[in-house]
């Protein structure tokens, strides 16, 4: 599946050791397809695995991987850093992200990669993220809110002079943003 250095796969399997109990290493790719894709590496119990999951061995551990995933993880690559007392894994996974949305792209092909790559990293400083749900016919932009800005009372001032702008600068034929969100919940919001 993807190249393990002998240097990570001799520190991972030392982790497993320290454990105690039968695990597995879960990877995972969050955002897939996007230019902000992350891998992660969790402990996982085997019995656990959804049935979708595929086993790699390496040498004392295992690795479960979605088969949804089997492309994006192909060509990877983990490897030990060490800096100074500290080691930490790191992993390239060239074909996890996605690339920019050609000229030829959907309208809402774009508007989900600009609130993936502009409109969410702004909005996560606040703890909150968008969804895009839907274009509609008439060019407006169904979006849903979480995090931080599920029943922030700031909301309408984001919607309406932030993102809204934002989009319509950069495609003029949107004509309107609709929140899909339900703001009643005020648990977590951020104002």
């Amino acid at each position: 599946m993807f190249n393990i250095t002998n240097e990570a796969e001799k520190y991972i399997a030392d982790l497993f050791k320290e454990q105690g109990e039968e695990l597995g290493l879960k990877v995972e790719v969050e955002k897939v397809g996007t230019p902000v894709a992350n891998v992660t590496f969790n402990f996982c119990r085997p019995k656990d695995i959804p049935e979708n999951y595929k086993k790699y061995e390496y040498k004392g551990f295992n690795t479960y991987i979605s088969t949804s995933h089997n492309e994006h993880l192909k060509d990877s690559s983990v490897a030990l850093k060490i800096d100074g007392l500290n080691k930490k894994l790191t992993i390239k996974a060239p074909n996890s992200k996605g690339e920019a949305p050609s000229n030829n792209a959907t309208l809402k092909e774009k508007i989900k990669y600009t609130i993936v790559t502009t409109i969410n990293p702004s909005l996560a400083s606040h703890g909150g993220f968008c969804e895009l749900i839907d274009v509609t016919e008439n060019n407006e932009v169904v979006l849903n809110f979480g995090g931080g800005c599920q029943g922030c009372s700031s909301v309408a001032i984001t919607l309406k002079d932030g993102i809204e702008g934002q989009l319509k600068r950069l495609y003029p034929e949107v004509v309107g943003i609709l929140d899909y969100t339900d703001h009643s919940d005020k648990s977590n919001a951020y104002m």
